[in-house]
């Protein structure tokens, strides 16, 4: 499927556009692809003209897209292993008053789950906590305040929020009485002190039977309005076209942003990400090489072909 690849090459450029905007020493970072890109396919049901057609340059073909995503959504929440929770969930905050399209309404309901709820947006404390207590259930508290009160306002006509939670045991667990404290490489001359797992086991793709790897936890967040428009989603954030939301005054999308929080322990892997786009009004015997992630790597959360999560740790 073509989708398939687009996605895999848009969460690949996404993280690389990501760090390359980072006007700093490049900080540890957890994005969630498919949080965003599923966020992008509700908002592709509502554009038109030009801005559909970018949507479609990023993403795929619009039926392709809105199956796909739809058949991803019912799997996730579906299914129900033993080793690993995946949950997401949808939502839509429209302004009261503001009239939005049945036919939007309807296809993100029954493509993507999304439920509508109406708020007062000039009430921005109110509206601000309603929409953050949506976003902590449906992130089982781990994501908090992704949105402030400054942050919304009379010109704040709709808001899209898309949260992903993810919660995966190891096959095999780290050994907590084996890990240890090391030194982790910043760079060659600059170090930091971590709490180092090990495991020793048979690993599928690599030569050696021991793999350290770093415990850690983080989150972050990021403003992406300047990666997506240089991913090619001009249109949609000024000259828009969204006429099949609303035939109302033309909306603009104003901000996109997404939050997102791993951990890393010896039990297994917990990362939640939520993602929001606002619109407003416009030498001897060779011997394996040993596994030791005692310095800056990517790593992704992927099942099957979906890269779920990726980043890159710094320590």
């Amino acid at each position: 499927m073509a989708i398939i690849k687009a996605q895999a090459d848009f969460a690949i450029n996404l993280l690389s556009n990501v760090v390359l905007e980072q006007n700093k020493p490049v900080e540890s970072t957890i994005l969630s692809p498919l949080s965003l890109s599923m966020g992008l396919a509700m908002v592709y049901a509502g554009a038109d003209g030009e801005t559909k057609k970018d949507f479609g340059e990023l993403l795929s073909g619009e039926e392709e897209t809105h199956a796909y995503f739809g058949k991803q959504l019912n799997s996730y929440n579906d299914d129900k292993p033993k080793n690993y929770t995946l949950e997401m969930a949808n939502k839509v905050f429209v302004q009261k008053g503001f009239k939005i399209l049945e036919e939007f309404k309807n296809f993100i309901n029954e493509n993507y789950g999304g439920r509508f709820e109406l708020l007062n947006f000039e009430e921005n404390v109110e509206a601000a906590k309603l929409i953050n207590e949506f976003v902590e259930k449906s992130t089982h508290d781990k994501i908090k305040n992704i949105i402030s009160p400054d942050a919304l306002n009379s010109d704040t006509r709709l808001l899209l929020i898309n949260a992903i939670y993810f919660k995966g045991k190891w096959i095999s667990t780290f050994d907590p009485k084996l890990t240890y404290k090391t030194r982790f490489y910043i760079s060659e001359e600059n170090f930091i002190e971590v709490d180092m797992m090990k495991k020793e086991n048979n690993f599928v793709y690599f030569e050696n039977d021991e793999v350290h790897l770093p415990k850690f936890k983080f989150e972050s967040t990021h403003d992406l309005k300047d990666v997506l428009i240089k991913l090619g989603i001009n249109s949609a954030f000024e000259n828009a076209n969204f006429s099949n939301i609303t035939i109302d005054k033309p909306l603009k999308i104003d901000k996109v942003v997404q939050k997102a929080f791993i951990e890393l322990n010896e039990e297994g892997t917990e990362a939640v990400a939520t993602t929001f786009d606002e619109y407003v009004e416009e030498e001897g015997r060779w011997q394996p090489p040993s596994f030791v992630a005692n310095h800056p790597f990517t790593f992704m959360i992927v099942k099957k072909t979906e890269i779920l999560f990726c980043g890159i740790y710094q320590g």
